[in-house]
């Protein structure tokens, strides 16, 4: 099968393409508001607040921060990811699976930051889609580990080597919550589980 017949056969993903769409979009409402590299206008736009190890201005945040980022090089890296996971995942599973993994992992990954900062009595502000995609890895991680057939695109290799660097950023970066990069992991494990 030549390139160009590939692509024309190749499903068109709308899960995936939303889920860029709306991170870029509200991306670009915080360039517009001045709020990109702002702390404070991130918080007021809504990002995960913890103060004292307490969730701060509202449960909202546990959503609207999965689709915030501060800056370019930020939203860039969790785009590329978004795009190379999500694709694969959503070819796999279907585009609402795929949507409820993004979610479940984002909360995940939102809701594990709390319980950390509460543990640590840390304040922090948090924005982010990375809890989210590494949501979207741990069921590929999963799938690969437990399915018997090959996942066109994927190999065990690949996804332990994305993963690996993944976790080797946030370690090396202190910016990084590598607390919402766990909890998006293992709860996208858990999802796997169930979908394989």
């Amino acid at each position: 099968m030549s390139r160009l017949e590939f692509i024309r056969n190749k499903r068109y993903l709308h899960g995936v393409l939303a889920l860029a769409v709306a991170n870029v979009v509200y991306f670009l409402l915080l360039v517009t508001a001045g709020a990109v590299e702002n702390t404070s206008l991130m918080i007021q736009w809504g990002a995960l607040y913890i103060r004292e190890g307490e969730l701060s201005g509202g449960l909202y945040r546990l959503v609207t921060s999965m689709f915030m980022h501060f800056d370019i090089y930020h939203l860039g890296s969790n785009l590329l990811m978004l795009m190379a996971a999500g694709d694969i995942l959503e070819e796999q599973l279907g585009s609402l699976k795929m949507l409820s993994v993004y979610f479940a992992g984002g909360l995940a990954g939102n809701i594990a930051t709390v319980l950390w900062c509460r543990l640590l009595e840390k304040s922090v502000v948090s924005a982010g889609a990375s809890g989210a995609v590494f949501a979207l890895i741990g069921v590929l991680c999963c799938m690969v580990l437990k399915q018997q057939r090959q996942i066109p695109g994927i190999r065990r290799e690949r996804i332990f080597l994305m993963v690996f660097l993944m976790l080797y950023s946030g370690v090396a970066n202190a910016g990084i919550n590598m607390a919402a990069h766990i909890g998006g992991f293992l709860s996208g494990m858990l999802l796997g589980c169930f979908f394989t």
